[in-house]
């Protein structure tokens, strides 16, 4: 019942709107003693608290011979801490309604918990011995390695995932980018305790993490269950390993995979631009009006309505913390591909070349203005819009700037970033099509 009772406080959360985040959201921010960054927005509404730990031990620290170490952690974190088996940390936060989740991605992992005010130091004090006391046993070990490389299997049948991870390892060839967050069948296979052990040691340290909370819990509580379960979680002296940004391709240039599909899967892209680069809120707006903006995008006019390509087609620029890639992504007819990549072209160099109208810059302000606070509908929203500006270092003032920012963008600006950051004379193409098409 307090899982469903939480459930329903979103809910409540969801229709009435959240008149705090209508352009007023700041949350307070401060930097622990154990150099822990942490973010508060406190919202005592509903007696219910969301907390999101994101750590930077992302997959881009993983190397080529040991991919897949930091996702394999991440989900082996929770099986068992302090003491307790993998299932009494499952059965205690159910029973007090509580959940814990973990992620990991190429830039960061996370640990995010849910639970009920009443509740909020119990479960505070498991996700600290996640945090600190994880158990990491081989058997646990053993098992999560068996369901990642069952996973990896798995997503070999998905023509999506194969263009997508094709792409990446062509774009970044020679960067920890090119990599799946969940490394490969082979790496995994070969991956061993001592080496997820030793990643933990590396990596979950308090000055590598960022705690975002929003929800029923003030600073002085929070400052009190962080000092009671997290003192003696030590910081590592050494610095983050550095990593450059990732060199762009030369030339562009293409693959074609071969798979039983009833429909092409194709990307086309090159680097894109990194979330923390001054230039990025133009190319976001930009980037709407080409291929972000859904029915009344130019891409998904000129190849969906007016060319009848495909059903759905999109395009965006990876908010990485290095430089990610811009991509377009789109399905069609198997003999249809290779029309459809010389239309996409088409439009991207017309699009480069002249720019959007004002009509199109107009209505994309608009809607990235008024929709941007209603993506902060709830607890959890906030809590990942929170750990997501403080990684990038884009300030507590972000949820008032952004919508600030995106309406200062002028025309200009846009037709300078489409020149700048579109290179459609450069593009790599990924298809995976059957083998049978022409």
């Amino acid at each position: 019942m307090k899982k469903e009772f939480i459930l329903f406080c979103v809910g409540v959360l969801m229709m009435a709107g959240t008149l705090q985040v209508q352009g007023k959201l700041i949350p307070k921010d401060w930097t622990t003693g154990r150099g822990t960054i942490v973010w508060l927005a406190n919202r005592p509404s509903l007696p219910f608290v969301v907390m999101k730990v994101l750590m930077k031990a992302g997959s881009v620290y993983d190397t080529d011979e040991k991919a897949g170490e930091a996702y394999l952690l991440s989900q082996l974190l929770p099986e068992g801490a302090g003491g307790m088996t993998g299932l009494q940390i499952s059965q205690t936060l159910d029973f007090m309604g509580s959940d814990l989740d973990t992620m990991c991605g190429k830039d960061y992992a996370a640990l995010t918990l849910v639970t009920l005010k009443e509740h909020l130091e119990e479960s505070f004090k498991i996700l600290a011995l996640v945090l600190t006391q994880p158990t990491l046993s081989k058997d646990e070990f053993d098992r999560i390695k068996r369901e990642v490389v069952g996973e990896l299997l798995k997503e070999e049948e998905d023509p999506g995932l194969v263009a997508s991870r094709a792409f990446d390892e062509a774009l970044f060839k020679g960067y920890p980018y090119h990599r799946p967050e969940k490394g490969y069948v082979k790496t995994v296979e070969a991956l061993t305790l001592k080496d997820v052990r030793g990643f933990y040691e590396r990596f979950y340290h308090p000055n590598f993490a960022i705690f975002s909370v929003a929800g029923d819990v003030t600073q002085d509580e929070l400052c009190s269950l962080m000092d009671k379960y997290l003192r003696d979680w030590k910081p590592l002296e050494h610095p983050l390993p550095f990593l450059s940004d990732p060199l762009p391709l030369p030339e562009g240039g293409k693959t074609i995979l071969e798979k039983g599909v009833t429909q092409a899967n194709i990307i086309l892209g090159h680097l894109g631009v990194k979330r923390g680069d001054p230039d990025f809120v133009k190319v976001y707006v930009m980037n709407q009006i080409l291929g972000g903006g859904g029915l009344t995008s130019r891409l998904f006019q000129k190849i969906r309505e007016e060319g009848g390509f495909s059903y759905s087609i999109y395009s965006y620029y990876q908010p990485t913390y290095w430089r990610g890639a811009f991509r377009v992504v789109l399905q069609t007819k198997n003999e249809r591909a290779q029309e459809a990549i010389k239309e996409v072209r088409k439009v991207l160099k017309e699009y480069r070349d002249k720019g959007p109208s004002r009509d199109e810059l107009e209505d994309a302000k608009r809607y990235l203005t008024g929709s941007f606070p209603l993506k902060l509908d709830t607890n959890q929203e906030i809590t990942d819009y929170m750990a997501f500006a403080a990684f990038h270092g884009l300030g507590t003032r972000y949820f008032v700037e952004f919508s600030q920012e995106i309406q200062g963008v002028t025309l200009k600006e846009v037709k300078e970033a489409a020149k700048k950051y579109l290179h459609p004379e450069k593009l790599l193409v990924v298809v995976v099509k059957a083998s049978s098409s022409p």
